[in-house]
């Protein structure tokens, strides 16, 4: 991919995209990054994307949230302390760049096929050049950028980034992240923190996607709604590795609930498509803590062509995540990214900059946005007296 950096102009692009196209599921992180003028010339471009043509439906007795009604984000008995976030692609490049920026706030984190914190640097050719292949990632730039943005209190500091406890999947057939860009974001991560406190799964035959033993996908596929069946529940190990034991998941109907909430008041100017982001996301609550009790809250970020739009609430409800939240007190909350036609066609979050320059710090619009929504529902905290 060293030849986007002599490429120039929507013809340049346009030639690229097409290249692209015929290698999906690449496009899952870097299709976004064309300019409209090259995505015009092209009428139906979304139909050469794997998948795309037939969605798969929600689970057989499983009944959609699609039809509720959208209801204000509530306040809840989550512990601050307790806060995790998990991702995938480019939510697990966001689910890095919270974890470094807001260090302070975020305990744990999953990484799934994500990458070392400012990766791409503001860059379209880095983002799609090494921080898909993994070969050249400059670390030690990353590495000085990071110290400098918290010496200069733009993010907190990375002091607090050590003994939290992280888990990170790479697949061995992943040709979209390659492993290479995994290995880096474990030295990454090494010089903040002790490798006991990482916990990285990079032996299975995994293509690109989630992981999740509710995954409509096989393990070794990637395409709509990537999310994937290993055989093996991730979602386990990493809510393990963030809480504790747990009690044993709801194999049944869960008892928890499906809220739909507005996401305008929690960015600037009230109107969160202005930031690719839609106008509603989601919250799964188990019933223990709808009543008041302390729970715990874990943020999931889906990936490019993972947005509602997209796959309506098929990772919402298939991430693996709820069935452990339901029995063990832990509220998901899964932000809802978009696409804008000009600048982020495929609903990614922002890890490369289209919205801003400073898109890792914690002025960041996206980041911002969803740290606000862990503010208000962590603002019901009740400490034990």
């Amino acid at each position: 991919m060293s030849s986007c950096a002599n490429l120039t102009g929507a013809r340049g692009y346009f030639h690229v995209l097409r290249r692209w196209l015929r290698r999906a599921p690449m496009l899952l992180m870097i299709v976004s990054l064309a300019p409209a003028g090259a995505l015009a010339q092209t009428t139906n471009w979304e139909s050469y994307l794997p998948g795309s043509s037939s969605l798969p439906g929600l689970p057989t007795g499983t009944t959609s949230p699609a039809g509720a009604s959208t209801t204000s984000l509530a306040a809840y008995n989550v512990g601050p302390s307790t806060v995790t976030v998990a991702g995938l692609s480019s939510g697990g490049y966001m689910a890095v760049q919270l974890q470094v920026a807001y260090s302070q706030s975020i305990f744990g984190t999953a990484v799934f096929a994500g990458g070392p914190y400012y990766c791409a640097q503001g860059s379209i050719n880095s983002a799609v050049g090494y921080c898909e292949s993994g070969s050249g990632i400059p670390l030690q730039t990353l590495i000085d950028y990071t110290n400098a943005q918290a010496a200069s209190g733009k993010i907190d500091p990375t002091t607090h980034i050590a003994n939290k406890p992280i888990y990170m999947f790479s697949g061995t057939n992943d040709t979209t992240v390659h492993q290479a860009v995994m290995n880096t974001l474990q030295q990454y991560y090494e010089t903040y923190t002790s490798s006991s406190n990482i916990a990285y799964n990079q032996s299975m035959p995994a293509a690109h996607g989630w992981i999740s033993p509710d995954g409509p996908n096989s393990c070794n596929s990637s395409y709509i709604p990537y999310i994937n069946n290993c055989g093996i529940d991730a979602e386990q190990t990493f809510l393990t590795n963030f809480y504790g034991s747990l009690n044993a998941k709801n194999t049944g109907t869960l008892t928890g609930s499906y809220i739909k909430f507005n996401q305008n008041p929690f960015v600037s100017g009230g109107n969160a498509n202005s930031y690719s982001m839609d106008s509603t996301g989601w919250l799964f609550v188990p019933q223990n803590c709808a009543n008041g009790q302390p729970c715990r809250l874990v943020v999931a970020l889906h990936g490019c062509l993972q947005y509602q739009g997209m796959v309506q609430q098929q990772l919402v409800q298939k991430s693996g995540i709820n069935e452990w939240a339901d029995t063990n007190n832990i509220i998901v909350l899964y932000p809802q990214a978009t696409r804008t036609s000009s600048s982020n066609p495929l609903g990614c979050w922002d890890w490369w900059g289209y919205l801003s320059s400073d898109y890792a710090l914690k002025s960041a619009p996206q980041m911002d946005a969803i740290m606000a929504m862990v503010a208000q529902i962590t603002s019901g905290y009740a400490p034990a007296k």
